[in-house]
């Protein structure tokens, strides 16, 4: 199956904190995605190996540490498909996504 999906990605990184008074009441930047870290979130059951991104969506960034990135992606996953009732079938697939690296919350 192929999707077109823009996954919302948020998280808090506390080192991009700041303070707007001293920054002239600035509370939120946008940076490229190759300039900050990013979670390194997959999709598990992918068919190909691959996705296409159309173009690299800017990190929305808040003065709290807030971060959010909504990336753009093509991709194309695996599921069961049972077409007992064909043409009149129903179909559900799931897509799981996760970290590729975290293993569990400490």
């Amino acid at each position: 199956m192929q999707t077109n999906v823009w996954p919302t990605m948020k998280w808090i990184d506390y080192q991009m904190k700041w303070n707007p008074s001293d920054y002239e009441n600035i509370r939120t930047i946008r940076v490229p995605p190759e300039k900050v870290w990013l979670p390194d979130i997959v999709l598990f059951n992918n068919a190909d190996g691959n996705y296409e991104v159309s173009f690299y969506s800017n990190v929305v960034i808040e003065s709290n540490g807030e971060m959010l990135w909504v990336p753009p992606a093509i991709y194309k996953s695996s599921c069961i498909i049972d077409v007992e009732f064909f043409p009149f079938d129903e179909q559900t697939c799931a897509m799981i996504f996760g970290s590729w690296t975290l293993i569990k919350m400490k």
